[in-house]
C-alpha cells in the first residue's frame, strides 16, 4: 500500500501536468486577429500632353458606391484646380465598372502656365467602393500639374486678323493644328474655293525676351521647306496668338525670320504686314 506522503506527491505531480497541458492549449488558442478589410486606394495619375485628360489608377477595380456594378461618374470624384492662370470650367468621367482606370476629361479656360495644380479625391466617404462594397477612404487624394503647352492646339485666323500679306493673295481664313506628337497641319482657304494644305513637324521654345516664343516648322508636304518665326500668347475670354513666320529654306530674297529681340514686324521686307492674329478653338 502506498504511503500518504507518496500519494500526496503523486497528486501534486498530476496537477502540475494538467496545468502545463492547459497552459499549452491556451497558448495555441492565441492567434493574431485578421487584418482589417481596406477599400481601394489611388496608385497613379497622368495627364495628356494637351492638358485635356487626366487618367487615375486604383489598386483594384472600382464602382460607384450605393449601386450595383455601376461605373464611376462625375458625382463620385471631386476635381479641383488651384494656382496659375487657367480655370477649370467643368469635367466629365469615362469609366467601365470594375476597371482600375478612370479617365477625367478637363474643360479649362485661360492660358495654363504650368503652375496650376489639379487635385482629385473621393466626393464623400461612400462614393467609391470595390467589389466587396468596401469604400475608399475620403482622405485619399492625388495631385498633378497642368503643363505650359505653348502653341499646342487648334487655331483660326479670319477677317481683319489675317495679315495683309495673306489678304493680298486672296485668302479669307487660315486654320492651324499643332499636335502633342510634334506634327502640324496648316490650311488656307479663299472665297473662291481654293484650299491649300501644308504639313510637317515643328518645335517650339521660350525665348529670353519676356512673352515671345520661337517656332521652327519643318514642312514635309506638299514640298520640303523650313519656316521660322516667333509667336506670343495672350489670355482673355479667348486665348489669342500673335504669329509671324517666314520661309528660310529655300531662302526667299529679302526675307529674314523675325527675332524675339526685333519683335513682331521684324521679318525683312514684309515688316508688320506679315503679322497675324489667331484664336484658339476647341476641337476633339
Amino acid at each position: 500500500m502506498n504511503s500518504p506522503k507518496k500519494s500526496i506527491q503523486t497528486i501534486f505531480f498530476l496537477i502540475s501536468i494538467l496545468i502545463f497541458v492547459f497552459s499549452c492549449n491556451k497558448k495555441d488558442d492565441i492567434v493574431d486577429p485578421p487584418p482589417g478589410k481596406t477599400g481601394p486606394e489611388f496608385t497613379t495619375i497622368n495627364i495628356s500632353g494637351d492638358n485635356k485628360q487626366v487618367s487615375v489608377g486604383f489598386t483594384e477595380g472600382v464602382y460607384k458606391g450605393g449601386f450595383l456594378n455601376q461605373p464611376i461618374s462625375a458625382g463620385e470624384l471631386t476635381v479641383s484646380l488651384q494656382g496659375g492662370q487657367a480655370l477649370l470650367d467643368s469635367f466629365n468621367i469615362v469609366h467601365v465598372a470594375g476597371d482600375t482606370l478612370v479617365h477625367i476629361r478637363l474643360f479649362t479656360s485661360g492660358f495654363p502656365t504650368g503652375e496650376e495644380q489639379i487635385k482629385i479625391s473621393p466626393a464623400n466617404a461612400t462614393a467609391v467602393v470595390n467589389s466587396a462594397a468596401i469604400p475608399m477612404k475620403v482622405t485619399e487624394q492625388l495631385t498633378i500639374n497642368l503643363s505650359d503647352i505653348g502653341i499646342i492646339g487648334n487655331w483660326v485666323s479670319t477677317g481683319e486678323n489675317l495679315s495683309p500679306v495673306y489678304q493680298q493673295f486672296g485668302f479669307d481664313s487660315i486654320y492651324m493644328q499643332y499636335r502633342v506628337d510634334g506634327s502640324y497641319t496648316f490650311e488656307s482657304f479663299t472665297p473662291g474655293g481654293i484650299h491649300n494644305t501644308l504639313s510637317g513637324t515643328y518645335s517650339q521654345s521660350i525665348s529670353s525676351v519676356a512673352g515671345i516664343r520661337q517656332i521652327t516648322l519643318n514642312q514635309l508636304l506638299p514640298v520640303s521647306a523650313v519656316i521660322s518665326g516667333i509667336f506670343s500668347l495672350q489670355a482673355s475670354a479667348t486665348i489669342f496668338m500673335n504669329y509671324e513666320t517666314v520661309q528660310t529654306e529655300p531662302a526667299v530674297a529679302g526675307l529674314t525670320p523675325p527675332t524675339p529681340e526685333g519683335g513682331f514686324g521684324s521679318s525683312g521686307l514684309l515688316g508688320s504686314d506679315n503679322t497675324q492674329v489667331f484664336l484658339r478653338v476647341e476641337a476633339d
